[in-house]
């Protein structure tokens, strides 16, 4: 049995297309084969149905969907749909649904590029592109399914990217034109989409065509998004006026180091968005904001008690600040209240590959040297969460230059040369009861408004306390709030209470 949901969402057996024409129990396939392997749990489906308006007997709804699933897809002996305590989960065979093969065909063609076999990662990462049907549960109208998605066109594009890269690398830049027109029709922000291109034309002899692409791509993003074309573009129009960007690959797209024929693609080492951010509008306007117009070189802190939110809030506005760094972001966690920091220089030997820099020194001053001069001419933003001195970040600094720093820590380290600071404080009510309503599943909190306050306000509005308590009652779908209000009344077991894995 064969599952497709790079495009419509299908599944075929042997005899042909299995016809699942209820759009509910669409959307119960399409999340459990998203978390093929995994336990979904009954609140998140019921979110993902209904979301804030489910039905009085959504439970049991929820069953008799699952119910004709099973009885139509007539599963074979490799596939499963299970009943776990509190949800439900997907069992595939290997290669039995599209996207776990186009993880698996992109993979193998990275290795065999990043290896010098770029015919074999060529023809492998085509096959992973060729999966693609359309956009992602294009036929599935689950609204809370449009972040997925978009999620899996982001990563479609990434593959495209390298695919493009690699025909470059193997002279392949006349057949690349149309393909590459096209992807920047649809993506018209992303500049790396524009870089290649030009390089394709100006492969093919078409110089002028290269030139007007870069107006093209300078009107757009003037005119959509007020800001002007990132470095690395700006750099490969100079080399075409000037006429140094000889060869089928100019130096300046992007300005990195070429292994096998190939460059390094920009580090993108940020933590994933969190779904579940609420609030902080006026701090994040204000971290964004340090960053704007000459803000780059600057280095940003937010500072604060733990728990208050300072990794949630920087880790989202450098996502937010990515765009304005289109060399890429480096990110590093020094975990200071575990008493596990690494030292400067064992962050710097893994970012300074990343830049391309393969002769590294042994000591840490010039380990740092060499780090910010590999900064001096890129557009990097530079993420350090949880720095307890200044030791443990300034080598991590970009010196005099266009890359910029945002750190985070329980003190602010106001000894940073030019550094701007934020100190956050606890949310206030309603955003704290915002985020239970979003970690937790609206339908949870707004049936027990009264339990659900009460169990913030014993957090203190701590957004990790919070974010702990909606673990506990993930793991708990049947637990009311009330009763986990109750555990938290007693002040000498609240903090025992406030537990769950690795989070305390």
């Amino acid at each position: 049995m064969e599952f497709r949901i790079l495009g419509c969402l299908q599944v075929r057996d042997g005899a042909g297309v299995v016809e699942i024409a209820a759009d509910k129990q669409r959307t119960v396939l399409a999340v459990l084969l998203l978390r093929a392997g995994q336990t979904v749990p009954v609140h998140e489906l019921e979110d993902q149905l209904w979301g804030d308006a489910p039905p009085s007997k959504a439970k049991n709804t929820l069953q008799a969907y699952v119910y004709r699933l099973r009885q139509a897809l007539n599963f074979d002996s490799d596939t499963a749909l299970v009943t776990e305590p509190g949800g439900y989960r997907m069992l595939l065979p290997d290669g039995a649904l599209d996207l776990h093969r186009f993880e698996q065909s992109s993979a193998r063609g990275r290795a065999a590029v990043k290896a010098g076999r770029l015919d074999e990662g060529y023809a492998a990462l085509q096959a992973a592109l060729d999966l693609w049907r359309g956009p992602a549960f294009a036929d599935v109208s689950a609204t809370a399914l449009q972040g997925d998605a978009q999620r899996l066109e982001d990563l479609r594009i990434a593959v495209a990217e390298d695919a493009a890269e690699a025909a470059l690398a193997l002279g392949r830049q006349g057949e690349l034109v149309p393909r590459l027109e096209t992807l920047v029709g649809a993506h018209p922000y992303r500049e790396r989409l524009w870089a290649l291109l030009m390089v394709a034309l100006l492969g093919t002899g078409c110089q002028a065509d290269a030139l007007a692409t870069y107006g093209r791509a300078r009107a757009r993003l003037r005119d959509d998004l007020g800001i002007e074309p990132g470095p690395q573009l700006r750099q490969l129009h100079r080399d075409i006026l000037s006429g140094r960007a000889g060869g089928f690959w100019p130096a300046a797209v992007p300005r990195q180091r070429v292994t096998g024929g190939v460059p390094a693609r920009p580090a993108a080492e940020l933590p994933r968005d969190p779904s579940t951010f609420v609030g902080r509008r006026a701090e994040l306007a204000a971290v964004c904001g340090w960053f704007d117009g000459d803000g780059a070189g600057r280095v940003g802190m937010l500072s604060g008690p733990a728990g208050v939110g300072k990794s949630t809030l920087a880790v989202h506005a450098a996502h937010r600040l990515a765009p304005r760094f289109p060399d890429g972001q480096l990110y590093a966690n020094l975990h200071a209240d575990a008493g596990s920091t690494p030292a400067p220089a064992e962050v710097l030997r893994r970012w300074l590959p990343m830049l391309g820099v393969t002769a590294l020194p042994a000591r840490e001053e010039e380990l740092a040297a060499v780090f910010r001069s590999a900064l001096a001419t890129r557009r990097v933003l530079v993420v350090v969460d949880g720095a307890n001195c200044l030791g443990d970040v300034d080598p991590l600094l970009p010196g005099a230059g266009t890359s910029a720093a945002l750190v985070t820590g329980k003190r602010a380290l106001t000894v940073i040369d030019g550094s701007v600071h934020r100190t956050l404080a606890v949310p206030d009510d309603e955003e704290a009861l915002e985020l239970l309503r979003r970690t937790a599943g609206s339908r949870r909190v707004d049936a027990e408004p009264g339990a659900a306050r009460t169990v913030v306000r014993l957090c203190e509005n701590l957004p990790l306390a919070i974010r702990i308590v909606a673990a506990r009652l993930a793991a708990r779908p049947d637990l009311p709030l009330r009763a986990l209000a109750g555990q938290f009344l007693d002040e000498r077991r609240r903090l025992d209470e406030l537990a769950v894995g690795g989070l305390t």
